[in-house]
């Protein structure tokens, strides 16, 4: 079994993850990834860790990121949203300072927008929409 010292950087021998040794229990490492949370492992299944070498997925994970996938329900209830519609709730999206502008979100980031801006949109707009308005909030019940 390889020597590891606190403070070394190590991945699991299938590379799904990494993070730097924070403690030795026994034969049980207990690693802390980037993203602060602390997960461990027997020691015989950690290995150095090869910024190199690919990252695997975790047994189980989709094959696509969720981020890229939308069912044909949602794809078609975001085709259906008005330019004009659209243009009001990138408007108010983009005054908030996001992160990214509204352009550049991936459809189902600006789809969560659009249900969470709707609301502000001018009753005008809304008026002759309100199915959409409808199928948005039944979004937002499915969320929870």
């Amino acid at each position: 079994m390889a020597r590891f010292q606190i403070g070394d950087h190590l991945a699991h021998l299938n590379g799904s993850h990494d993070g730097k040794l924070i403690d030795i229990d026994g034969s049980t490492a207990y690693l802390m990834q980037a993203n602060g949370v602390e997960i461990e492992f027997p020691l015989d299944q950690l290995k150095p860790f090869d910024a190199a070498a690919p990252k695997q997925p975790r047994p189980g994970a989709p094959a696509q990121p969720y981020e890229k996938r939308l069912s044909p329900a949602h794809q078609a209830l975001l085709a259906s949203v008005p330019a004009t519609v659209l243009a009001a709730i990138a408007r108010n999206y983009d005054r908030a300072d996001p992160p990214a502008p509204f352009a550049s979100l991936s459809d189902v980031k600006r789809l969560g927008v659009i249900r969470v801006y709707l609301p502000q949109v001018e009753h005008s707009l809304l008026v002759n929409n309100m199915k959409l308005v409808v199928a948005m909030r039944d979004l937002g019940k499915a969320d929870r």
